[in-house]
């Protein structure tokens, strides 16, 4: 899978059309499933590291995103932004979403 995902991502392929066909879906404050179909639309056959990074090189960094975001869903946020400190989750809000 990773191989593929690398041949594909060099060469700047996109999804078949059963994989585009499939909504990612947006994490929640509470978990929620993902479906199977969602599943094997975005998550990876195996982990694999390439030069410290999960799946793909650091350049390829799309495979990580979709399965954070699977995962995000399964776990919810309320519970994903005990990971790291406060002060760090208010500083990636502001660099992402600027100062309101």
């Amino acid at each position: 899978m990773a191989t593929r995902l690398y041949s594909r991502a060099r060469r700047g392929d996109r999804m078949d059309a059963h994989e585009a066909s499939v909504d990612l879906p947006a994490p929640d404050l509470e978990p929620r499933p993902v479906t199977m179909d969602q599943y094997h639309a975005y998550a990876p056959e195996k982990f694999e590291l390439w030069d410290g990074y999960l799946f793909l090189p650091g350049d390829y960094p799309e495979p990580r995103r979709q399965l954070l975001q699977l995962l995000l869903v399964n776990v919810g946020l309320l519970e994903a932004v005990r990971y790291a400190p406060e002060a760090r989750w208010r500083e990636a809000l502001e660099r992402v979403y600027g100062e309101k």
